[in-house]
C-alpha cells in the first residue's frame, strides 16, 4: 500500500506540478468566493481563496514565496478581469489575499517550529489564532485603501469576521484532509468501531433539514438543533468530516443570507451590525462540534498509543512477549481448527553480552536495532517478528509446505550474518535459530515454544551461526544441521571486528 501511494504521488507531481496546483486551487477559491455572493458591509460571505492556498502550502511546510505571490497575482487579475471586477477593488482584494496567506502561513509554521501544535485540540487553536491574525491584518489592508475614508468600527469588525470565519473553516478542512498517525500499527486502528455506512448520509440530510427549517421557517434558533445535530460528526465520523461539516454548515446559511431568508438577530436595525450577529451565532453554532471532534480525535490517538506501546518493544519496536503470546495463541488455534500450518522460529543473537561489555550498552542497542530490522525485513508483511528478551527474538510466519520453513530459516540467518559499521565499529553478527510447525509437531502453544527451545539448543550445541529444527517436526527429522557458507567452507560466527 505504501508502495503504490508513493507511485501515485510521483504520477500526481509529473502531471500536476505544485505550482500548479496552487494556482488552480486559488483559481476555485476565488470563484467560489465569488459564488457566496458579498455581505452588507461589501466583504466576501466566505473568503475561500486565500485559506485553500495558505492551507496548502502549510502541509507543504512552506510559506508564500515571491514567485507564488507573482503566480497567485497573475491568476486573480486574470479572473477579476474576466468577471469585469473595477481596477481598484481587484487591487485591493488581491492584496488582501496575498496578506492573509502570508501572515495565515508564517504564524502557523512559527507556532509548529515551537511545538505548540502537540494535539489536534491545539491545531484548531493554531487554526484560529492564524486565521485572526490572517483577517486583522487584511481588515487593516481594507482600512488603508479607503484612502482617508473613514470606515465605521462596524464594517471593520465586519470583515474581519468575515475573513476569520472563512479561514479557520476552511484552513480547518484542509489541514485534517487524510491525516494520520504513520507511526502507530495498523492493526489498532482496525480494532477501532468503524462508523455504517449509512451515518454519513444521514447525518448530512439531518443537519441539511434543520438549515432548511431554520431559514424558511423565520426561526434562527432551529439552526441550534442542527448544531446539535452536528455531535453526530464530532462523536463518530471523525475530525476531517465535522471540518467539512463545519464549513457546509455556515456556507448554507450565509448564502441564504442574500436571498434575506436567514432574518436578523435580536431585531438589529442596521444590516452591517445584524451581519456581525450572524458570524458570532456561527462562531457559536459551528465551533463546540469541531472542539468536541478535535478532543475525541487525541484520546482514540491517546488510546492508539498506550496500546501500541503496551504491544510493542520501546528499543526495537518489534512486538513484544506480551503480544507475541496472543500472536502465538491465536496461531495454534486456527491451526488446530483449520489445519493451517505456521512455523515458530527462536532466535538468539550469538554472543551479545560481549559486545555490550566491549563496545558498551549505546552500539549493543544500536546492534539490537539494527538486527531487528534485518529480521523484519526478512518476512513478510503478515509474519510477525516479536522480540521476547534481551538478545531473544521470535517469528511467527504462515507457511505452506516444510520447504518454505527451511527457507525461511535460511533467510534469517544469512540476511543478518551481514556485516555493518556502528559509530566507527565493524560488527559482523549471527544468529542461532530453532523452529517447529505446528500442527505437524504440536498444537499447544506451550510445548511448541518447548520444542522450538530444544532445537535452538541443538544449534547453539553444533557452533552457533546456523539453524536446526525440532526433531518432532514431521518430514522435517531428517532435515541436517544447516549454516551459511563462505566459498564453500562454513562460515563461522564472527560477533565483531576490531
Amino acid at each position: 500500500m505504501t508502495a503504490v501511494r508513493s507511485v501515485w504521488a510521483r504520477l500526481r507531481a509529473l502531471v500536476l506540478p505544485p505550482e500548479a496546483a496552487l494556482m488552480i486551487c486559488y483559481a476555485i477559491g476565488l470563484a467560489a468566493t465569488r459564488m457566496m455572493g458579498e455581505g452588507a458591509a461589501g466583504q466576501p460571505l466566505l473568503n475561500l481563496a486565500a485559506p485553500l492556498v495558505a492551507g496548502v502550502l502549510i502541509r507543504r511546510g512552506v510559506g508564500l514565496s515571491s514567485i507564488d505571490a507573482l503566480r497567485l497575482g497573475a491568476v486573480h487579475i486574470v479572473l477579476a478581469s474576466c468577471l469585469g471586477d473595477d481596477g481598484s477593488v481587484l487591487a485591493v482584494k488581491l492584496v488582501e489575499n496575498l496578506t492573509v496567506i502570508a501572515c495565515v502561513t508564517t504564524m502557523f509554521l512559527r507556532l509548529r517550529a515551537r511545538g505548540f501544535i502537540a494535539s489536534e485540540v491545539r491545531v484548531a487553536a493554531a487554526v484560529a489564532m492564524a486565521a485572526a491574525a490572517g483577517a486583522a491584518a487584511a481588515a487593516a489592508v481594507g482600512a488603508m485603501a479607503r484612502f482617508g475614508d473613514a470606515a465605521a468600527l462596524s464594517e471593520l469588525l465586519t470583515h474581519w469576521a468575515a475573513a476569520w470565519t472563512g479561514t479557520t473553516l476552511l484552513l480547518g478542512v484542509v489541514l485534517t484532509r487524510a491525516r494520520r498517525d504513520a507511526s502507530l500499527a495498523d492493526e489498532f486502528d482496525a480494532d477501532e468501531p468503524k462508523p455504517a455506512l449509512w451515518e454519513g448520509p444521514a447525518a448530512a440530510c439531518l443537519v441539511g433539514a434543520l438549515v432548511l427549517a431554520s431559514v424558511s421557517g423565520s426561526q434562527p434558533e432551529v439552526a441550534l438543533a442542527a448544531s446539535v445535530a452536528m455531535l453526530w460528526f464530532a462523536l463518530r465520523l471523525g475530525l476531517f468530516a465535522t471540518w467539512l461539516a463545519a464549513l457546509c454548515f455556515s456556507a448554507a446559511l450565509l448564502a441564504c443570507v442574500s436571498e434575506g431568508w436567514w432574518p436578523a438577530f435580536f431585531n438589529a436595525a442596521d444590516p452591517v451590525e445584524a451581519e456581525i450577529l450572524r458570524y458570532l451565532a456561527l462562531a457559536m453554532l459551528a465551533g463546540p462540534s469541531v472542539l468536541v471532534a478535535a478532543y475525541v480525535h487525541d484520546q482514540k490517538r491517546l488510546q492508539r498509543v498506550f496500546a501500541y506501546r503496551a504491544m510493542h518493544d520501546g528499543l526495537t519496536k518489534l512486538v513484544n512477549r506480551t503480544r507475541f503470546q496472543d500472536v502465538l495463541q491465536a496461531a495454534t488455534a486456527s491451526a488446530h481448527a483449520r489445519n493451517k500450518r505456521f512455523g515458530l522460529f527462536l532466535i538468539d543473537l550469538d554472543h551479545f553480552k560481549s559486545v555490550n561489555d566491549g563496545f558498551g550498552h549505546q552500539r549493543g542497542d544500536a546492534l539490537l536495532i539494527e538486527v531487528a530490522a534485518r529480521l523484519r525485513n526478512s518476512v513478510r508483511a503478515t509474519d510477525v517478528v516479536a522480540r521476547i528478551g534481551g538478545d531473544e527474538f521470535a517469528v511467527v510466519a504462515p507457511l505452506s509446505t516444510v520447504d518454505d520453513a527451511m527457507k525461511l530459516a535460511k533467510r534469517l540467518v544469512e540476511n543478518v550474518n551481514q556485516r555493518c559499521e556502528i559509530d566507527g565499529v565493524a560488527f559482523h553478527p549471527s544468529i542461532t535459530l530453532g523452529g517447529v510447525l505446528s500442527p505437524d509437531s504440536e498444537g499447544d502453544a506451550q510445548r511448541l515454544m518447548l520444542l522450538a527451545d530444544e532445537a535452538l539448543y541443538a544449534a547453539k550445541a553444533a557452533g552457533r551461526n546456523c539453524w536446526r529444527f525440532s526433531s518432532s517436526t514431521g518430514d522435517a527429522e531428517t532435515i541436517p544441521l544447516w549454516r551459511p557458507t563462505i566459498d564453500g567452507q562454513p562460515a563461522f560466527e564472527t560477533v565483531f571486528l576490531d
